[in-house]
């Protein structure tokens, strides 16, 4: 429990509260989904494996009792290299629906809430926090926040798609060994590199909980979810989404060995989507090359549209002092989203 702000505290939501919560989640965010829906898609969400074990709902209280304001955070872990080679796993939390209530808004309830939330973290242990901001970075800025320089990579979907040879489809029971081997090549990565930089670990509870988000997602649309969350080609490998309020398919990870696997794969993903009645596929932050980065050389960005980001801004605060704060963030490209 953090108390920053006269007469207002930070404390764990109950079950209850978070149930009250969720109705207010869905007037914000629940486009497309008929109401009782997405309240059975909060509660399954809330009782997933991730969910019982690295989800946490906030809540910024008065002294009577009433919520000003309220978030989420997702734990996870991140490969950390310094400025002079050491490399650690470190304790990450992501901040999703962050949430004031239209009639309580533009009084500094989510300021309060994000600063408290910080100090919370940081007594935690948090190394640090990552969040996409649908309103821009401006609130975030006062708890510390920094703006990550992204853009997305945008390719529409043909009507129809044969999906292509020589790629083997991914379900969940084929994650554990994709993400393990991942892990160990996004430490080699980070290892190497010539700056501070920061590498989220992709985990296979959360991508399975990504496949509950999917699942009810296209139950909203009247269709059946697909079991296939992504493809390899060879030592190649992406991760998917078809979870959003606008049909697109959304990339989690991107993993291109070569230019030949980077094509099979982007034409895995757009027959996919076009077989799910999707319009476009999104690459988040595909376009950007720190130079750094082996999976986003120019070779192996995928072709498309490049968009600057008005929305989804991808910020991020560095909660332990004494430590040089990543020059490189190679983050999820849909994971922290709520």
């Amino acid at each position: 429990m953090t108390q920053s702000r006269i007469g207002a505290e930070l404390v764990l939501a109950t079950p209850a509260q978070q149930a009250d919560r969720w109705a207010h989640h869905y007037a914000q965010w629940g486009t497309g989904y008929e109401r009782s829906l997405f309240l059975r898609r909060e509660a399954a969400l809330a009782e997933s494996g991730f969910g019982r074990t690295h989800l946490r709902m906030w809540l910024w209280v008065d002294d009577a009792g009433e919520v000003l304001a309220s978030c989420e955070t997702y734990a996870g872990t991140a490969w950390y290299c310094d400025d002079v080679g050491r490399t650690s796993l470190e304790p990450l939390q992501a901040i999703a629906s962050v949430l004031v209530v239209p009639e309580l808004r533009g009084q500094g309830h989510a300021a309060a809430m994000m600063a408290a939330l910080s100090v919370e973290l940081r007594a935690l242990g948090t190394t640090v926090s990552t969040l996409f901001s649908d309103v821009g970075p401006n609130l975030y800025r006062k708890a510390g926040y920094l703006l990550h320089p992204a853009r997305k990579t945008v390719i529409a979907v043909p009507g129809h798609m044969a999906a292509p040879t020589g790629v083997v489809e991914l379900g969940l029971g084929d994650l554990a060994d994709v993400l393990e081997r991942d892990r160990e090549e996004l430490g080699a990565w980070v290892g190497g590199s010539t700056a501070p930089a920061l590498a989220e670990v992709v985990q296979v509870d959360r991508v399975a909980w990504f496949a509950t988000r999917a699942r009810y997602r296209a139950w909203a649309r009247g269709t059946e979810a697909s079991p296939v969350l992504g493809v390899a080609v060879g030592d190649s490998f992406c991760l998917w989404s078809a979870d959003a309020a606008d049909p697109l398919l959304h990339m989690l990870a991107w993993r291109p060995r070569t230019p030949h696997d980077a094509e099979k794969m982007v034409h895995a993903a757009l027959a996919h989507a076009a077989e799910l009645g999707l319009r476009q596929v999104e690459f988040w932050d595909a376009d950007r090359d720190t130079g750094l980065d082996p999976w986003r050389r120019p070779a192996v960005q995928p072709p498309g549209v490049g968009q600057s980001r008005e929305t989804g801004l991808p910020m991020m605060a560095w909660l332990q002092q004494g430590r040089p704060m990543p020059l490189v963030w190679m983050g999820i490209e849909r994971y922290a989203w709520c």
